[in-house]
């Protein structure tokens, strides 16, 4: 569906394959841990999973004969239709018949999500068997955790049978399309674009970016990607191609900023966010989101702060990183209110999460003290500097600016997370003190930025 040239290279060029990254690995985890925790909305079933490709064949076999012996609950029951194989996380029997259920770590039901299912169950009904209905299983966006998670209250069940059938011959087709691209001698030709990246990253995008034109329209980094796919697939793939008055204020201003090789600088606006009569420090935050809520009062992917390092403007820092399992909210809150109190600004560069949890969890503390992320001057294109990304996260941003050591420690906020979920007890203390270290690097960033911008609009750089 995204990328037919990606479906030839997965089958038949599989070494060109891109390493999966952290991030990606840590989302197939909690994909895994997420259905793993649904099966207990049908408890006592049977594990149909094969191990290894090799034992495809034995799961079929294996949830045929569970299916002819009417077997209640089974889990992964593995599906052949026409040479497509498919895994169904949950499948029941009851007195009304056949019921499959396919579960997602997300808090709603997308488009991609209805078109995988539509894939399902095309090759279920195709092996004969019926179906009284198809649902899907999500996290339920309202549940507020209290005390054990009651599972049934966790989850959401939305049954889409109706709107299954009706992709029947849509999915028909594209089944004969993905055969008809796995014949070809040779890759088909398909330009880079914004499917490269929607809705999930591509396997091989290193290997079909790696050609890139350095004209371009995608080196328009303060553009947003959307944009510059756009640009590229109605007909203006390099910037030389793009016509006056094509692009809207703010993106032409970065188009002339890439020509011209000039800082874009709305004095006026950073000027609000950084020159005021408070003194500020200098924080980063360990921001997690737990796809099912570890502690009460959260939902689930709700991000909550669990650590922070900062430092003043006389060079005094410190750190803080709540013990993982514990409920952040009071160390937290407290730090969080001294540091306030003392300095009258809290200057962060934490993005959406962090502004998501602060205003969330502490409105006290955002409505009585001033809290300035530094992320938004650059999202909001105060500041670019040609080939600046934007949304790269503050300490790749200083690097860019060469106003910090290239070789200083960084870990995603996204990672920073994960690693912080998954500390046990063996790997604790490295893990701790990794983060920390990490945490110490991101702040030293935000202050070099801040003096930055300070140093623009005072007319100093």
């Amino acid at each position: 569906m995204q990328c037919l040239k990606s479906l030839y290279l997965n089958k038949h060029r599989p070494f060109l394959r891109d390493r999966l990254s952290p991030e990606q690995l840590a989302k197939f985890r909690r994909g895994h841990e997420v259905g793993k925790l649904a099966w207990q909305l049908f408890p006592g079933g049977i594990n149909c999973a094969p191990g290894h490709p090799s034992q495809y064949a034995a799961a079929l076999e294996k949830t045929r004969k569970l299916i002819a012996e009417e077997t209640p609950v089974f889990y992964e029951a593995a599906f052949s239709h026409h040479g497509v194989l498919i895994l169904l996380d949950i499948l029941v029997k009851n007195e009304q018949g056949w019921h499959a259920y396919e579960v997602k770590s997300s808090v709603s039901v997308s488009e991609t999500y209805i078109t995988d299912a539509a894939l399902q169950y095309h090759v279920i009904t195709g092996t004969g068997l019926s179906l009284q209905s198809f649902n899907i299983i999500h996290l339920n966006p309202d549940f507020i955790r209290n005390g054990i998670p009651d599972i049934h209250k966790l989850f959401s069940i939305q049954e889409v049978t109706e709107q299954l059938r009706g992709l029947e011959s849509f999915i028909t087709a594209q089944i004969e399309k993905s055969r008809e691209t796995l014949s070809l001698k040779h890759s088909p030709s398909i330009p880079t674009g914004q499917h490269c990246y929607k809705p999930y990253p591509c396997d091989f995008t290193g290997h079909c970016w790696k050609k890139t034109d350095k004209d371009s329209v995608y080196t328009l980094t303060g553009i947003p990607f959307e944009t510059r796919a756009r640009l590229a697939a109605t007909g203006y793939p390099t910037i030389p191609d793009i016509p006056a008055g094509m692009l809207e204020e703010n993106d032409a201003a970065i188009l002339s900023s890439h020509l011209s090789g000039n800082d874009i600088t709305n004095k006026a606006a950073i000027r609000k966010m950084v020159d005021g009569n408070v003194t500020p420090v200098f924080t980063a935050f360990l921001t997690v989101r737990p796809a099912v809520p570890v502690v009460n009062g959260f939902r689930p992917f709700g991000p909550m702060i669990v650590g922070l390092n900062w430092i003043d403007v006389q060079g005094n820092e410190g750190s803080l990183i709540v013990e993982p399992g514990e409920n952040p909210d009071y160390q937290i809150r407290k730090k969080l209110r001294e540091l306030a109190s003392e300095n009258g600004m809290i200057v962060h560069a934490g993005g959406k999460w962090v502004s998501e949890a602060l205003s969330q969890h502490y409105p006290d503390l955002t409505e009585k003290f001033i809290f300035t992320d530094l992320e938004e001057i650059f999202i909001c294109g105060y500041f670019y500097r040609p080939g600046l990304v934007p949304d790269a996260g503050i300490s790749n941003i200083a690097a860019f600016l060469n106003l910090t050591s290239p070789d200083q420690t960084m870990i995603s906020q996204t990672m920073a997370g994960v690693k912080y979920m998954e500390v046990r007890e063996e790997n604790r203390e490295h893990t701790l003190k990794e983060l920390g270290t990490a945490l110490s690097a991101e702040v030293a960033s935000c202050r070099s930025v801040y003096h930055f911008l300070k140093n623009i609009i005072n007319n100093k750089t």
